[in-house]
């Protein structure tokens, strides 16, 4: 009966969100469809979870109609053709894309290395019986296995821009795969599968939100090889990470047949539907984490530089747990927004949230704003489980995406237009 009437709501709300933005493929479909998965997902129970308690079902539906309105602030204004890239623009983007993957490649090699000299010469073997103690070490932030600091997350940001890129071009080279090749190196290495579904995630949103000036076209092989990239790690990391493998105490008979087929598939459906468990047992505790610094979640990057200069503004890496009775620290986006601004900000941030979205996707003329609604778009599809603005690659990534966006156009102008610029504010803009 609730999946029936969760089915219902769900239809309901992908076409209202397609008589909003115009088209099928947007933040509110996706949001609908990811949100509808996990509760789906909850509702087969196939763990016996407890639970969910009717204040966070209130929560969970005020934000998705809150996003919705936010978004229909902002759409339906004209929206400007799309302009051709200058080849100028493409090779400097080409640039940009190699040389931030080769220094995700420089990253993983020394993160190859120190794998193979804590654990086993055999970088294979090394992998396949220490990937409880690689994830351990990276989930526990003892400083082990971290390859180079500051330039493991450079792949991320170009498998943003390769996704624009892939799209300007309108095919699929070697260019666009170099990136998420190396960011899928780095997730098996850092045995993450969070690694290799974030750089899927902004390579596709980019090159889906970029306006395409020619017809794409990708051939059988070039669509093995997308899947090869962007799920053949996920596979690896799966069957490699034993953790993945157990049984949870409270899982149903279905699930342990599945598991027979399929080691990981408890694990894959308790991370699914989990995480709005989670975010009831956040509630229903009274001595949940209190909120200091204010907005320490959704600011977590900016707080972390502050405690750096000695302030006493510490973010964690990793939420606390609460019991389903499974025990689980991603208790959805909300438990985060719930804790940094309280019940009002639980309409508010999706509020705002769906209203940048629908602005940005007003117009996507610019690189800077098809790369910010990127982003925008992974804060979307992370939503049922956490959010993505509290880990510090998050903003690194948007930060260096940004700023790429800048020097590309500016520099990829032609000097008369630039020259116009300066005397004229505004024309060229």
């Amino acid at each position: 009966m609730a999946i029936g009437l969760l089915i219902v709501w769900a239809v309901g709300m992908m076409y209202l969100a397609r008589f909003v933005c115009g088209n099928w493929l947007n933040h509110l479909a996706l949001y609908t469809f990811i949100w509808t998965l996990t509760l789906g997902a909850y509702e087969l129970h196939w763990i016996r979870y407890n639970p969910i308690s009717a204040e966070a079902w209130l929560y969970i539906f005020l934000a998705w109609i809150a996003i919705y309105l936010g978004t229909a602030m902002l759409m339906g204004q004209r929206k400007q053709p799309p302009c051709p890239p200058s080849e100028e623009a493409l090779r400097r983007l080409k640039t940009v894309i190699i040389l931030f993957s080769l220094a995700g490649v420089a990253s993983c090699v020394v993160l190859a290395i120190e794998i193979m000299k804590e654990i086993d010469p055999n970088l294979f073997v090394a992998l396949s019986v220490g990937a409880g103690r690689i994830y351990a070490a990276e989930f526990e932030e003892t400083g082990q296995f971290v390859g180079i600091p500051y330039l493991a997350f450079l792949p991320f940001a170009a498998s943003a821009l390769a996704g624009v890129y892939g799209a300007w071009r309108g095919r699929i080279d070697w260019v666009s795969f170099f990136p998420l090749s190396v960011a899928c190196i780095t997730g098996v290495l850092s045995v993450s599968r969070y690694s290799m579904m974030l750089s899927a995630a902004l390579f596709g949103f980019s090159f889906l939100l970029t306006p395409k000036t020619k017809p794409i076209y990708l051939s059988r092989i070039q669509k093995i090889l997308l899947v090869v990239a962007c799920a053949g790690g996920i596979v690896f990391v799966s069957v490699v990470r034993t953790d993945l493998g157990l049984s949870l105490t409270e899982q149903s008979t279905t699930l342990n047949g599945m598991s027979e087929w399929i080691s990981f598939a408890p694990s894959l459906y308790f991370y699914i539907s989990g995480p709005p468990v989670g975010l009831s047992e956040y509630l229903n505790d009274s001595s949940r984490e209190a909120n200091l610094p204010w907005g320490r979640y959704t600011f977590a990057s900016a707080y972390r530089f502050l405690s750096k200069l000695g302030l006493a503004t510490p973010v964690p890496f990793h939420q606390e747990f609460y019991g389903t009775p499974e025990a689980i620290n991603t208790c959805t986006y909300l438990r985060e927004v719930h804790s940094d601004f309280g019940a009002v900000g639980v309409f508010l941030f999706p509020f705002f949230l769906g209203a940048t979205a629908g602005w940005l996707s007003n117009s996507r003329t610019t690189l800077f704003r098809i790369l910010l609604l990127t982003h925008v778009y992974v804060i979307v599809v992370f939503s049922f489980a956490y959010l993505a603005m509290i880990t510090g690659w998050w903003i690194q990534r948007l930060a260096v995406s940004l700023v790429v966006s800048m020097f590309l156009e500016r520099a990829s102008r032609p000097a008369v237009v630039r020259s116009i610029a300066r005397t004229l504010p505004g024309i060229a803009s």
